[in-house]
């Protein structure tokens, strides 16, 4: 078997074959009318040389094959980043191009869109976080899909991570170290992903007799904005640590101690969940349960691509609804011990 190689071009499978590149891309491309044995030879030498071609460049030139859609609805986000990453992986792999849309409403216009186009062959959805909102809009398509970070109740294409497993990893640390009045800066609650980190926010503490009421509670989405009123909300309440639903607020909530005064850890500690970059650029640095969202992009991009291609579960892959659990919890700066 031969490697393919991504440096190898037109030219160099022209050059092998002394054809001239307009031919050789008419035949990669099984359009135009050339000899057979010509035909045998260009095939010949492009796996010989080891050339694919760009599964991007491809789908935009043929539009109409190998083409699939990620719609997120933060590039920002860390673990929209990541995902992005593994799946793009996963479909070069499989020989799809992988295009990225982001929309930050309900991705109804984009939805829309995609179905009467004939380049997209499937779509992996990740910028809904209304359980009624995405139903419709999955019913107004026949595309194939898997829906991302979240699970939806009736559909069996879902991957997503057990953030409530992660979040209870990371409040069990803290109580560990002695906190005892550990409050929840919480993403958006009565939805998929919010009320599973609550979740686990609250089975740690109540396994460990501590309150955990609404007074504990801040919600602050999953963007910066709302931090600072959510983290003044909590230090009212006399928290000693603050476990955030995301490491991008994580990193939001310690800025705003640090316009407070409030020094971290010494004065509140700090755990979140996802460890990136933005972990190890903050100060000080932040403690955090490791997530495995590039695996979740790869999984999901693996699981449309084997609905469209018409792939039979063999066994030896898991079948209906995923949920990934976290990796571990990575001790930084950001707490300390009582």
């Amino acid at each position: 078997m031969n490697n393919r190689n991504s440096s190898v071009t037109l030219r160099d499978v022209a050059a092998a074959t002394g054809v001239d590149v307009s031919t050789i891309s008419r035949v990669l491309q099984n359009k135009g009318r050339v000899s057979e044995e010509t035909r045998t030879r260009i095939l010949e030498t492009a796996e010989r040389l080891g050339y694919h071609g760009n599964p991007v460049a491809r789908a935009l030139k043929t539009a109409k094959s190998s083409t699939v859609l990620m719609v997120v609805p933060q590039i920002e986000n860390p673990i929209f980043a990541s995902a992005i990453i593994g799946a793009e992986i996963e479909a070069r792999s499989r020989g799809f191009a992988l295009l990225v849309s982001y929309d930050k409403g309900d991705g109804r216009e984009i939805i829309s869109d995609i179905s009467r186009s004939s380049i997209i062959e499937g779509v992996i959805i990740a910028s809904f976080d209304d359980d009624d909102r995405l139903r419709q809009v999955l019913k107004s398509t026949d595309l194939p899909h898997v829906v991302l970070n979240r699970h939806l109740s009736g559909d069996e294409n879902c991957v997503a991570i057990d953030t409530r497993l992660a979040a209870r990893m990371g409040v069990e640390h803290l109580i560990a170290m002695g906190h005892r009045r550990i409050g929840h800066l919480a993403g958006r609650l009565g939805r998929f992903n919010g009320d599973m980190r609550r979740r686990g926010w609250e089975e740690a503490m109540a396994a460990a007799g501590l309150d955990h009421g609404d007074d504990l509670v801040a919600q602050a989405g999953y963007s910066p904005d709302e931090v600072p009123a959510a983290v003044d909300k909590l230090l009212a309440v006399g928290v000693t640590a603050i476990h955030a639903a995301t490491l991008l607020t994580a990193a939001a909530a310690i800025a705003r101690l640090h316009e407070r005064d409030v020094r971290v850890p010494e004065e509140v500690s700090v755990v979140t969940m996802h460890d990136d970059l933005l972990a190890r650029v903050v100060y000080p640095q932040v403690t955090t349960v490791a997530l495995p969202s590039q695996e979740m992009g790869r999984v999901a991009a693996r699981r449309l691509i084997d609905l469209i291609q018409g792939v039979t579960p063999d066994g030896t892959q898991p079948t209906g609804n995923l949920l990934l659990p976290p990796d571990e919890l990575i001790v930084r700066a950001s707490v300390t011990a009582l």
